[in-house]
């Protein structure tokens, strides 16, 4: 056998074809690494796909090695596309990440979503053993589509491939669960956590007191919200405030193992919201925060000495959010109003909180002037 026939079967051993003048495995991987530094995740996954029909109609090694008289070359192993499967598993998800991408529509989702599903396919069918964070990159695309179901078999896929499962993996997953509307499994998952002896964290905590809101158990949400004022570092601010022993009477057993974080806060205010309880969610944002809903310019002054939680922007849409829902559009427009004084700009969901299709069809007029004001 001459050396051009033998460079020709190398060629045949890697890429199935003979004399392939199309792009080589190393082309398409390192193709769709640039799209992924350019942020262009259709062009990442095009090549991502491609990639994987290479990989698919390449001719498994199969033909006699008699007929060779040496190993392959290395510098023919960029033509297959094996060699790049497993690194293009890993670094694919990183167009996936929906915290990067703003202003995403429903359709946007549902591609996401897509390709997603079908990266679970083609790393089971590989064998490719997700990190932790791959877990959690998933976990989010589903519980933002609200797909629980495939949220549950991300969850099956990384326990089966021996993932060990950390505190932020627990709480994608629990997440998800509550964004699907799965609380039975929510609860579930976080016995699991516990009877694994994982720590919960601060966000552990925000989505249990969710949790109980969402079933319409008031009292316990207040429960673990007492659990978190006790394991702050300045629980003697919130001793202090009228609403008095309500919210730390409880003692608890995880002493120290979290505290109050404005997640925390922002799920307490939104259960108080969902029960209609618009006064004590007010008296709890101002004992707080140390702001009041007609803020002045001095009040805000000396709200630089104080040392409770400071509000975001989620802080502030649960307020707007809620008062609207109830018709208490004054109160509404006011929190917007303090919202800006605050340093935190609102933004077009900011509106659209208040002028709802419920709120337009009630008082279509009240609705305009608001919009109009805003």
């Amino acid at each position: 056998m001459n050396r051009l026939t033998l460079k020709l079967a190398v060629r045949t051993l890697h890429t199935g074809t003979v004399g392939t003048k199309g792009p080589t495995g190393r082309d398409l991987f390192n193709r769709m690494n640039s799209c992924i530094r350019d942020n262009d995740p259709s062009g990442a996954w095009h090549n991502y796909q491609q990639l994987l029909h290479m990989r698919t109609t390449e001719q498994p090694h199969s033909l006699n090695r008699s007929l060779f008289a040496q190993t392959p070359r290395p510098r023919d192993l960029p033509l297959s596309a094996r060699p790049y499967i497993h690194d293009a598993h890993s670094r694919i998800l990183r167009v996936l990440h929906i915290n990067s991408i703003h202003g995403y529509s429903r359709p946007h989702l549902d591609q996401l979503a897509q390709w997603a599903a079908q990266y679970v396919r083609e790393a089971a069918a590989d064998s490719h053993v997700l990190a932790a964070s791959d877990v959690n990159t998933l976990l989010h695309v589903f519980a933002v589509q609200r797909n629980g179901t495939a949220a549950d078999h991300v969850w099956q896929y990384a326990t089966l491939t021996g993932v060990v499962a950390d505190v932020t993996n627990y709480n994608a997953y629990i997440n998800a669960c509550l964004r699907a509307g799965n609380y039975g499994r929510a609860f579930e998952v976080v016995r699991e956590m516990r009877e694994r002896g994982v720590q919960p964290s601060t966000w552990t905590q925000a989505y249990l007191i969710r949790l109980y809101g969402e079933t319409g158990d008031l009292e316990s949400a207040r429960r673990e919200f007492a659990r978190a004022c006790r394991n702050s570092p300045w629980t003697g601010v919130a001793e202090t405030s009228s609403i008095g022993t309500k919210y730390w009477q409880e003692k608890t057993d995880d002493h120290g193992v979290y505290g109050l974080g404005i997640g925390t806060f922002n799920e307490m205010l939104g259960v108080l919201g969902r029960n209609g309880l618009m006064s004590e969610m007010r008296d709890l944002f101002m004992r707080f925060t140390g702001l009041s809903i007609e803020a002045t310019d001095s009040e805000l002054q000396a709200r630089a000495q104080h040392t409770g939680l400071r509000p975001n922007a989620h802080t502030f849409h649960e307020l707007i959010h809620w008062h609207a829902t109830y018709w208490d559009m004054d109160t509404a427009v006011n929190i917007v109003r303090l919202m800006s004084k605050c340093g935190v700009r609102p933004v077009p969901k900011t509106l659209k909180l208040i002028v709802t299709p419920q709120t337009a069809e009630r008082d279509v007029e009240t609705c305009a002037q608001i919009a109009i004001l805003l």
